[in-house]
């Protein structure tokens, strides 16, 4: 029975991302992609200095969940649970000194200073998705995530480069588990609110799959997603497991 209720509730969250997919105004989205493209890119293409992953071309669905998941606190929390991208930046400076680069441009797409909901000094496990989950708080209008998600997903940014290199033929076996979620070619299924991931940049995918083994990801109860996630990464037990089975994704797009 409490399977079945998780289910339930991933289908709901499937189906609220869809409807949003569809209203989705790409025009709107245009005009205010200004504070993604700070970290993320004009294209979207991403930059693993600021641990950015590639949105341009993702699924709209998908980037409208993420953000819902970012303001819900379900994917990533800033340990104050307020909206303080001034703090939580400071933090991100700390651990690392390219943040320090965009704080300028934030500052500038935030009228009158970055928003700060007051002291938040605590450590994260992940300084990369509190940051977003402060950026994502911002964003109050439900409207404009649908239409930041709908000019992203309009985005044809270039195949990122291989920066991860590994055991292809251990890796196909590894990626075994995942195709039932995430697709033979890596393509992603909505029904199962599993994103594409090839095309992806390969530092996140293997960044990713070491936080659910962590526990970075995928064991907040909010997010029954990623916590469905975890078991699976899970089964790769090893990092030089989780490098093979990045490598194997990389091949999905070596042809295009």
């Amino acid at each position: 029975m409490k399977r079945f209720a998780c289910l339930m509730i991933s289908t709901a969250a499937m189906v609220a991302a869809g409807t949003a997919m569809a209203a989705g105004d790409a025009a709107r989205g245009e005009a205010e992609f200004a504070v993604c493209a700070v970290c993320h890119g004009e294209q979207g293409e991403g930059f693993e200095k600021y641990g950015a992953p590639k949105i341009g071309g993702q699924e709209d669905w998908y980037i409208v969940l993420s953000l819902t998941n970012f303001r819900a606190g379900a994917r990533a929390r800033d340990n104050c649970d307020v909206a303080d991208v001034a703090g939580t930046l400071e933090r991100a400076k700390a651990e690392s000194p390219d943040y320090a680069e965009i704080e300028a441009e934030l500052a500038t797409h935030f009228e009158g200073g970055l928003p700060s909901g007051g002291a938040c000094s605590q450590p994260s496990a992940d300084v990369h998705g509190s940051l977003m989950r402060a950026i994502a708080l911002t964003l109050e209008d439900d409207q404009l995530v649908q239409d930041l998600a709908a000019y992203a997903t309009s985005l044809t940014p270039p195949l990122p480069p291989v920066t991860v290199e590994g055991d292809v033929t251990a890796g196909t076996m590894g990626y075994a588990t995942c195709i039932a979620c995430h697709g033979a070619n890596g393509e992603g299924i909505q029904a199962l609110n599993a994103p594409a991931v090839a095309g992806q940049h390969d530092w996140y995918t293997q960044r990713q799959l070491m936080n659910y083994m962590s526990g970075v990801r995928g064991t907040n109860p909010q997010n029954i997603t990623d916590m469905q996630m975890r078991p699976m990464a899970q089964v790769l037990i090893t990092p030089e497991a989780v490098k093979n089975v990045t490598a194997y994704i990389n091949t999905f797009t070596a042809a295009e």
